[in-house]
Parts: structure tokens; sequence; C-alpha cells
């Protein structure tokens, strides 16, 4: 390439050395160097292309790999995203319905996240675009569910607490269907038989034969135990909580004592005659709030012997 050129003289009639100017030198050498880097570069790029070398196998493997297993993070959190907005929809429109509770704003539900606090920072501080965007919605779905999960757990204590009054609130009849018995006096106002005078009856008497067995009408904790002096004879009283209070009067027998914790069926003593009765007979009372409220209005009439008997049969275990 750079041999030296001869060329023939006409006027000398002879060959002589030809020294090119040294601009031509240059852009030749251009040229040729031009050639030779295109040349080498689509040999390199044809040789990266059909024949890897085993590192770059290696990483491009393991870039597929994680290109994969990115799509498949973000197909989990997408779905994870519809199952909380599933739960939020249901909170709103059923659960909080059932319990009589205002739906929470969309505002405070999205009111959970942000802030400088970021559960994922090591990711975003990478610098990879599709990695900060996959912590960003992991950042913001963590933080919804922190917020939802919060009211879950009010909403499990309001369940748990409606759950208590269900099972607390007196709900059956002191006596089983299946024994023989009858009301002889309901509620309100009557003559008393041994006044004989108009006054307020506060319970109603279910007569029936001395021994029959008295049961609890709701759960509760006994708070009295006695043998009363105001006319009551032997009686107990059941405080069932949430402003409920249920009385069981003129008992043969008493067979709980203050303090105990009592299940609705549970059986509490024996029907009698005792204090001021003019025969074999249970006055029973239901008090709300400090008010005598009519029994019946809380009992079921339709539950049958075998029913009842359930209800016994769970409050004995």
């Amino acid at each position: 390439m750079f041999k030296d050129k001869y060329i023939f003289n006409t006027e000398t009639l002879r060959y002589e050395r030809f020294n090119p100017p040294i601009r031509k030198r240059v852009a030749d050498l251009t040229f040729y160097l031009t050639v030779v880097i295109i040349f080498a570069t689509i040999l390199r790029i044809s040789f990266d292309k059909f024949y890897h070398s085993p590192k770059m196998s290696h990483f491009s493997t393991q870039n597929e790999k994680l290109k994969t297993e990115y799509k498949q993070l973000n197909d989990k959190i997408a779905k994870a995203e519809l199952l909380l907005k599933e739960v939020q929809k249901r909170d709103d429109k059923l659960y909080r319905s059932v319990f009589d509770l205002d739906p929470i704003p969309g505002s405070v539900r999205e009111a959970g996240y942000g802030g400088s606090q970021i559960p994922y920072g090591d990711l975003v501080s990478s610098g990879n675009k599709m990695v900060n965007n996959t912590a960003l919605k992991l950042e913001i779905l963590s933080s919804k569910a922190k917020v939802q999960s919060g009211y879950l757990v009010d909403l499990y204590e309001k369940a748990r607490s409606h759950q208590k009054l269900i099972a607390s609130i007196p709900s059956i009849q002191p006596i089983s269907p299946a024994d023989n018995w009858r009301i002889t006096s309901s509620y309100g106002f009557r003559w008393d038989p041994f006044t004989n005078k108009r006054r307020m009856h506060q319970g109603i008497d279910l007569a029936g034969e001395v021994g029959l067995s008295i049961h609890a009408t709701g759960d509760g904790i006994v708070i009295s135990a006695i043998d009363a002096k105001n006319g009551y004879g032997k009686e107990v009283i059941i405080d069932h909580g949430f402003g409920y209070i249920s009385r069981y009067a003129h008992l043969h027998r008493i067979d709980v004592e203050v303090g105990d914790s009592i299940k609705r069926g549970q059986h509490i003593g024996l029907l009698g005659s005792t204090g001021r009765s003019t025969g074999p007979h249970l006055h029973y009372e239901v008090i709300h709030e400090n008010r005598t409220m009519n029994p019946r209005l809380f009992y079921y009439e339709n539950i049958n012997a075998e029913e009842f008997k359930a209800i016994t049969s769970l409050a004995s275990k």
C-alpha cells in the first residue's frame, strides 16, 4: 500500500518516482482505515449474532428469565389489586351494611400511601425504570392493604360484639316445649290476686308442675341467686350484657350461684311456688335499660321440643 510508485515521463522518456501530496496520502490512509474498521465491525456483529460467547449466552438466559419473572410479578400485583378492590367493594356494600356502618370514603382509602417511608426503597435506588415502577406498585398496594386490614379488624370486632349480642339477648322460652306448662298471666296491667287491685304485672307467669327444669334464655352472668323477701321467693337474676337482664322467680330450687357464667338453654333451677304465689309457676321477666319489657316479644314461640333440646345440649357442653 505504501510502496514507491513510478510514472513514465514523456519528456524525459524515463520512469520517475511519484511522490503524491501529503493531503492525498492522509486521505488514502483514512479511507483504508475506515474500510478496515467497518469490515471488522461487521465481522464482530455477525459473530456476536450467530456465535455467542458462553458468558454472553449466560447473561442472555438470565435476562430472559428476569423478564419472565418480572412479568409474572406484575401479573400477581395486578391480581392482588383486583382482589383488594373486591374486598373493599364487599366491605362497603355488604359487610359494613350488615352492621349498619357507613361506607369508607375513597379519599380515605387512597390516603393510605405515600410519604418518605418507602418499603421497597432498596429497589427504587437501582435506577431501573421497570424496577422502580414495580416497587411503586408494591408500595401503593402494601399501603392500601394496611389501611383495609385496619378496617377489617374493626369490622371483626364489630362482628364479635354483634355475635355476642345475638347470643346474649333472651330469645327462647325458659321451659322446654316438651314439658307440660301454660301461660296463666301475661305482661301488663292485671288484678293482683293478693290485693285485689289493678296493678302492673312486669313479666309473664308460666304454670306447671313443681320440679320442671328452668333454663336461661340467653348467655350471661348470674348476679342474684337468693330467696328474696320482696315476694319473688327463690329467684335467679342473670345479667346478659348490652343492658339486658332476666329474672326467674318463685323457684322451688336454685341450681346456680352468683358469678356463674351461663349459656343460653342452661339449667338454672326448678319450677316452684315460693314467695307470694298462688300455685306452682315461674314468674319470668325481661328488663332492658332498667325498663321491663314483654318477654313474649323476645322469644320464638315456634321453637319445637327437638330444637329446644339441641340448645340445652349445647349449653351443657
